[in-house]
């Protein structure tokens, strides 16, 4: 009997602090090795989500190149490729810095109006709700869209949003140059052991470079820069003009008779046309003739007058 009562006293004592302290340093053994797992399904969630948010910009920006409202709309918009009375697109002109304010060609009011949104320009972007989704990303950094530079056959835009702490992983500063852009574009961003451009090594201090380069196991920090890369074909259209009298007007780029074929010239073509931009092709012995044709180009076009 007594011996019942010895073992149930033993039984009913409770943890000894070594026993507690044994516990705790399993679980905080335990804490060590789970909270790098833990931390990288969180980051590549984040990464992931603003990866389909990125998909879901480049694809309403690919179906503003149709549109022929250029001011307001189109996203491809540039210098050169539109009517003296319409406005070029406002792309990103800094890599840190946050918007400010709302210019009526922003690429991100575009955007917004594109899905039925109404901008207000003059305002901050942070302090319209519904815009702010669309121009900065959960992280607090500013979605930037950059056109590339001018170059035969095509339009190259670039969208890039960085899923970090600005202060922890730094953007080299915007140059207009082929050589910024090309080194964001050629760069593999989507490998964990991916590195930076070797552009960058000179417009990165030491210290910023090394925080892109952090990791274990041969990893980085690289693709926590998110980036989509937009291809804008150029077109071009040419007239056979066989008619002994008519010529032909071609307009495009929101400018009417930009180019003309005259009455029995052969063959003419005009200079490279921004893919989706409406043609319209009107004929007579002078301008503006009838017109006779009206199609959006997305391929090299041929139409014969005779």
């Amino acid at each position: 009997m007594r011996s019942a009562i010895h073992r149930s006293h033993i039984s009913a004592r409770g943890f000894s602090l070594l026993e507690i302290v044994l516990v705790l340093f399993v679980l905080g053994a335990l804490a060590a090795v789970l909270a790098p797992s833990v931390r990288d399904v969180i980051e590549r969630t984040r990464r992931d989500a603003e990866a389909r948010a990125l998909d879901d910009l480049a694809a309403t920006v690919t179906t503003s190149f149709d549109n022929t409202d250029l001011t307001n709309l189109n996203l491809a918009a540039l210098p050169g490729s539109i009517a003296g009375t319409d406005s070029p697109t406002v792309f990103s002109a800094s890599t840190s810095a946050l918007y400010s304010t709302t210019e009526n060609g922003a690429w991100f009011a575009k955007v917004a109006r594109l899905r039925g949104l109404t901008p207000q320009v003059g305002f901050a972007p942070g302090s319209q709700p519904e815009l702010a989704r669309i121009a900065f990303n959960p992280s607090g950094n500013s979605r930037l869209m950059f056109a590339g530079p001018d170059e035969a056959g095509r339009q190259r835009f670039l969208l890039i949003s960085l899923v970090a702490r600005s202060d922890r992983l730094a953007l080299p500063a915007y140059e207009v140059s082929a050589g910024w852009f090309d080194a964001i574009w050629n760069n593999d961003w989507e490998s964990r052991s991916a590195v930076l451009p070797s552009f960058w090594q000179n417009r990165l201090s030491a210290v910023q470079i090394a925080a892109w380069h952090e990791g274990s196991g041969g990893l980085t920090q690289v693709n926590r820069l998110i980036v989509r890369r937009i291809v804008l074909p150029k077109f071009r259209v040419t007239v056979n003009s066989n008619h002994p009298t008519e010529q032909a007007f071609v307009s495009f780029n929101n400018t009417p008779n930009a180019f003309t074929a005259p009455a029995n010239s052969g063959a003419a073509s005009t200079p490279e046309i921004l893919g989706g931009r409406l043609i319209t092709i009107n004929r007579g012995t002078a301008w503006p003739g009838v017109e006779a044709l009206r199609f959006h180009l997305r391929e090299n076009a041929t139409v014969t007058v005779q």
